[in-house]
């Protein structure tokens, strides 16, 4: 294909990949073109602030990926469980419709990347990578932006504009609770988890506040 000029394909047997293409789904077709290359490059933005997110926030996209689970999945990346103590339960959302068609068919996309600086963020990281392994990665990166759109339409955009990317979790931390901040959830969550552990009471027992975490983290993945 050209230089800058990227195929991917979503298939009809996977849930992950259907709730994908109901979300490109819901943009028109005369702007999908450049949402798919926003949303692959703040994939790419989260990549660069800790590779595992990419692979992580997809298995949790549903159709519809809350700020809660958002900001569990980076809290568990970070390493900043006492964030996790005051996680409460993931409220109702509808989801994008995700049946499993009778049929199994793949769809095929195509990313176009332009000569601009968001851009090259997204061609950098698939260049870095082998050719075996570059689809994964651009699946990856593309449903975890169309992730993000639906915790917050505007987040996507954000993060592909940034001048300066976020260099940690916690940086990244910081710009999804600006933007979903009237959410339950993430409001709560420190960029070092030191808010939460201020606040805790010094009576409580290790093992109690352990079990607490464990809980609440089955609340946002819905185990």
């Amino acid at each position: 294909m050209p230089d800058g000029l990227y195929s991917f394909y979503l298939h009809s047997d996977d849930r992950t990949d259907i709730a994908a293409m109901a979300t490109i789904n819901t943009i028109s077709q005369p702007l999908r073109g450049e949402f798919i290359r926003t949303v692959a490059t703040a994939g790419a933005v989260v990549y660069q602030a800790d590779p595992r997110l990419p692979a992580l926030i997809p298995v949790f996209f549903d159709g519809q990926l809350s700020a809660v689970r958002l900001c569990a999945v980076m809290a568990m990346v970070s390493g900043t469980w006492s964030s996790l103590s005051g996680l409460p339960d993931e409220p109702d959302i509808r989801k994008l419709s995700v049946e499993m068609p009778a049929e199994r068919e793949r769809r095929r996309y195509t990313l176009a990347l332009q000569d601009d600086r968001s851009s090259k963020r997204v061609e950098e990281l698939l260049a870095g990578v082998s050719s075996r392994l570059r689809g994964d990665l651009l699946r990856n990166l593309i449903i975890t932006g169309l992730a993000l759109h639906t915790t917050a339409p505007e987040l996507p955009r954000l993060l592909a504009s940034l001048p300066v990317p976020p260099a940690t979790v916690s940086e990244l931390q910081a710009i999804v609770r600006q933007m979903v901040r009237a959410e339950p959830g993430c409001a709560g969550i420190s960029e070092a988890g030191e808010t939460e552990k201020a606040a805790s009471p010094v009576t409580t027992s290790p093992g109690a506040e352990t079990a607490g975490i464990k809980k609440n983290m089955r609340r946002a993945f819905g185990d």
